[in-house]
C-alpha cells in the first residue's frame, strides 16, 4: 500500500516542482537560448552565401530570345538582381529603344556589346562607333546568311599584298564581320575600322569572297 502511495504522489511532486515560477522561467529561458542560437546560425549561413557571392547589382535581362535588328522595348527585359561576381562588365544601362547586333537569349543579361546606339535606324542600328558597313554583291557561290551570322571575307592575295595574312591566292580580309543586311544582289557586314581599308581595296580591285565563321 505504501509502495502505491509513493507511486502516486511522486508524479504529483513532479507537477508541483514544474510549476514552480523557478522552473518556468528556466525551462523559458532554455527555449530562448535555443531560439536565439538558431537565429544566429541562420544569419551567419546567410552572411556566409553573401559573402561567396558578393554583393548584388540589378541587371537588364531578355524575356524571350532576341534576334539581331530587333528594336528592345520595356516588354523584352526584366530586371533581376545578380550576384555582381558573375555578372560582366559591359551591361546595358539603358538597353529600351537599341536595337540587337547579336541574339540574345531568354534570361540571359543583356550587354552593350551585343546592342547597338539607339538613335540609328536599319542596318545601320546594328554597328557600333567601330565598324563600317560594307555591301558584298552575291553569286551562286555565296553561302545562305542571315542577319547576325558573322563570316569572314577573302580577297586575292596580289590585291591585299599589304596584308600579313598572304598565304596562298587568297588572304583573309575580315575575320569576323557581322551580317547586317540580306538581300538578292548583296551581302551587307560590318567590319571593324582596323579591317576596312583592306576591304575597300579589294571591293574596288576584285571580288570579296564570303565564308561563314563560328
Amino acid at each position: 500500500m505504501r509502495h502505491s502511495q509513493v507511486q502516486i504522489s511522486s508524479p504529483r511532486r513532479f507537477q508541483r516542482w514544474l510549476s514552480t515560477t523557478r522552473v518556468r522561467w528556466s525551462i523559458t529561458a532554455a527555449v530562448a537560448l535555443c531560439s536565439l542560437a538558431w537565429t544566429i546560425s541562420t544569419v551567419n549561413s546567410a552572411d556566409a552565401a553573401a559573402s561567396a557571392w558578393g554583393h548584388r547589382r540589378t541587371v537588364p535581362v531578355a524575356t524571350s530570345d532576341l534576334e539581331p535588328g530587333r528594336v528592345i522595348t520595356t516588354a523584352d527585359i526584366s530586371f533581376v538582381d545578380r550576384p555582381i561576381a558573375v555578372v560582366p562588365n559591359d551591361v546595358a544601362v539603358s538597353p529600351v529603344g537599341r536595337s540587337v547586333t547579336r541574339s540574345i537569349a531568354r534570361d540571359e543579361v543583356v550587354l552593350e556589346r551585343r546592342l547597338a546606339g539607339g538613335s540609328a535606324t536599319g542596318p545601320a542600328s546594328q554597328l557600333d562607333e567601330n565598324s563600317l558597313a560594307f555591301a558584298i554583291p552575291s553569286d551562286a557561290s555565296t553561302p545562305p546568311t542571315r542577319i547576325g551570322d558573322h563570316v569572314a571575307l577573302y580577297a586575292p592575295s596580289e590585291v591585299v599584298a599589304s596584308s600579313t595574312r598572304t598565304s596562298g591566292p587568297a588572304s583573309r580580309i575580315a575575320d569576323r564581320a557581322v551580317v547586317i543586311a540580306v538581300s538578292e544582289e548583296a551581302i551587307t557586314v560590318g567590319v571593324v575600322i582596323a579591317e576596312a581599308s583592306a576591304v575597300a581595296k579589294a571591293l574596288l580591285s576584285a571580288s570579296v569572297i564570303i565564308a561563314l565563321a563560328d
